[in-house]
């Protein structure tokens, strides 16, 4: 059940946390919040009826009305037992039997009208607070609004199975996520390369990043240019688990000693390959120099084994290394990046104390004030205490405070799985990260990485049921200038992938587990007496970006996509098949002229006598035709583009061996 508490205002919240932490009676509590919540009811819809709609007052509805009902019960209770002695003395035993029974029910009705939660245990899916097709806020991108969802199975090896032989020390026959022989390079390079295309309407590397670069300086009052000499850029990973990562490797004996919980070193974190696919598009493509790339998650050492596969390719770079844990020269003889923290105080949260009595300020490290633009990669995941972990949430990396613990009080659930801040219209530590100018306010990029998704900050990767992915694994990748669109698109998948009985099962289906997307979407909902200014410099935001929910799991479908409005905007990469035998037979589809004014023929090489399905869609998307068996006996096939208009066009050819796309540029 929903703890209507959430609801009140954060005053009379305290009040109440107050009376259960001295464990006063829990009637007096109830009787207590059922006044509260009477009035609060009360003073919000009377003056305007259609209040009553809103997910805050429809929360707070049934605590009232079990209050309501509850004064009825005492009421009715003491009439009909004052009736039932009258009319026993009278002899006249029919009323008196009846107000007996009037009694018995009202007292019922006083026993079981509380609506006080009674702790973490099953919990109610409900998707009545995940309303469909209903955008708010301002979309951003040059495209405003778009997110890339790019899936292709081919990226992971369906058959990795993320065991250790001993203990997490890796060994000789150990299988994880994150090993060369479970992700394929050149597919993910195609991935990000072609995510990026979507994500500008470009054609060419070079001039998507272009585009990139000039979108944000043009946003950020700098003039219509793209990269300049000596910029730098920070690519924050995720990479909770790296305590030690020094010089033994991933599970060396140090990262035992600097962990006092149990660890689970094959837990989903950000993907080493899709941080090696983004290296080879800046510094390849789009002109960075390596020495002026910056990569890590600063409260954290990255792994060894993500250190050599970035550092061999792309040795300029610079890694970062936390000689806040660690001693800074042995940090410097591993070739790490010795972080440091800035000497003032940075972030200033928005709550004033009154949520988080531990936080008030922060420091951040000092990365973020040195760089010019921050690409953020967080790993897609559930999370026990804030339902969801994102790219807002990967920012507890970010602060120099070890784990962060002291802003765990702004999410959710401060303790795992046990949620006490449910409901819409809180204050959210999220929100005020998001509004942060040296945190999301550089983001060059958003990427979220979905290769291997999991249930929990601390979990294995798993395997996902819900369409298209059937039983594989999520092979996804998002991208996004957006970055409230992109997380609440990353919500609809995760929410629809975690819905069980429990409150650790149902994680990004909690009640209000989207609050702060929506805070940071539009101002308007900020809580009462909250002004998010987590820079203090009195320079509001509006609105980041745009918040929205898909009509379905199924057809994925948001606003600007139906048509119907000015919302999300998905796009969707690739679709490959999955779960597929690879028996070593290819067929290759070749297409000419391509730049083409409108008529281009395509060939096959080694045609098989089952040749399936030719699918054609633009570069939003949307299917142009199918044809089922389109070559027939025959090997060339002839299209016709003149009617489509100019732009790229992506041809997939299905077979029962195989499934490739070839992308056509039509320039009438």
């Amino acid at each position: 059940m929903h703890d209507p508490l959430t609801f009140l205002p954060e005053k009379l919240q305290l009040f109440i946390s107050k009376l259960r932490k001295k464990r006063i009676h829990p009637k007096i509590i109830f009787i207590s919040l059922g006044i509260l919540s009477t009035i609060w009811f009360a003073i919000r819809v009377i003056p305007k009826p259609s209040r009553a709609t809103y997910p805050c007052m429809q929360a707070t509805a049934p605590c009232m009305s079990s209050f309501v009902v509850w004064l009825i019960g005492v009421w009715g209770g003491l009439f009909s037992l004052k009736q039932w002695r009258f009319y026993l003395g009278k002899s006249n035993y029919a009323l008196a039997g009846l107000f007996m029974m009037i009694s018995i029910s009202s007292y019922l009705m006083v026993q079981y009208a509380n609506p006080l939660p009674a702790g973490a245990k099953a919990f109610d899916y409900d998707t009545r607070y995940f309303v469909p097709n209903d955008p708010i806020g301002e979309a951003q991108g040059i495209f405003p609004g778009r997110v890339v969802w790019y899936w292709d199975a081919d990226a992971t090896n369906e058959n990795c199975t993320n065991t250790s032989n001993n203990n997490g020390i890796i060994d000789q026959g150990d299988d994880a996520w994150f090993m060369a022989e479970n992700n394929k390079q050149a597919v993910i390079n195609n991935m990000v390369y072609e995510s990026l295309q979507l994500l500008t309407g470009e054609e060419q590397p070079a001039d998507c990043w272009d585009a990139i670069f000039r979108y944000y300086n043009l946003n950020h009052g700098n003039g219509d240019i793209g990269y300049s000499t000596g910029e730098k850029i920070f690519i924050k990973v995720n990479a909770t688990t790296a305590f030690g990562g020094s010089e033994g490797g991933r599970y060396d004996e140090e990262l035992k000693r600097n962990d006092d919980q149990q660890v689970n070193n094959f837990a989903a974190e950000t993907n080493p390959y899709v941080v090696l696919s983004l290296l080879n598009q800046l510094v390849d493509h789009g002109g960075v120099p390596e020495d002026m790339i910056y990569v890590g998650d600063p409260a954290r050492n990255i792994y060894k084994e993500f250190y050599d596969l970035w550092k061999d390719q792309y040795p300029g770079i610079h890694i970062l290394g936390n000689n806040l844990i660690h001693n800074e020269l042995e940090i410097t003889e591993l070739g790490r990046f010795a972080v440091a923290h800035t000497e003032e105080y940075k972030i200033f949260y928005s709550d004033n104390g009154q949520v988080m009595e531990d936080a008030v300020s922060d420091k951040l490290f000092s990365i973020f004030e040195e760089v010019d633009y921050l690409i953020n990669i967080p790993a897609m995941k559930a999370h026990a205490s804030a339902g969801i972990t994102l790219a807002a949430k990967n920012h507890f990396g970010s602060l120099p405070r070890n784990w962060a613990m002291h802003v765990h009080p702004g999410l959710l659930s401060i303790y795992d799985d046990e949620p006490d801040r449910l409901g819409y219209g809180l204050y959210r530590i999220q929100t005020d990260i998001m509004m942060h100018k040296l945190l999301s306010g550089k983001y060059l990029l958003m990427i979220v990485d979905g290769l291997y998704p999991g249930e929990g900050a601390l979990d294995t990767p798993d395997k996902w049921t819900m369409p298209p992915f059937g039983g594989y694994w999520a092979s996804s990748l998002f991208f996004s200038f957006d970055p409230v669109a992109i997380e609440a698109v990353c919500h609809d998948f995760l929410r629809s992938e975690y819905h069980g009985d429990t409150y650790a099962e149902n994680r990004p289906n909690w009640n209000g587990v989207d609050d702060y997307l929506l805070q940071a979407a539009d101002s308007s909902l900020w809580p009462e007496g909250v002004i998010y200014d987590p820079d203090g410099d009195e320079q509001l935001i509006a609105s980041l970006g745009v918040h929205e929910h898909w009509n379905d799991s199924s057809n994925k479908e948001y606003t600007r996509n139906l048509g119907t409005g000015d919302g999300i905007e998905l796009i969707r990469g690739h679709d490959n098949s999955i779960g597929r035998e690879e028996i070593g037979i290819q067929i290759e589809m070749n297409i000419y002229p391509n730049p083409s004014s409108g008529n281009v023929q395509l060939e096959l090489e080694n045609r098989q006598e089952q040749i399936g399905k030719l699918s054609v869609i633009n570069s939003i998307g949307k299917m142009i035709y199918e044809i089922d068996n389109p070559f027939g006996e025959r090997h060339s096939l002839k299209l016709d583009f003149t009617g489509y208009g100019n732009g790229v066009y992506f041809i997939m050819m299905e077979t029962p061996y195989t499934r490739f796309t070839k992308k056509l540029v039509v320039e009438q």
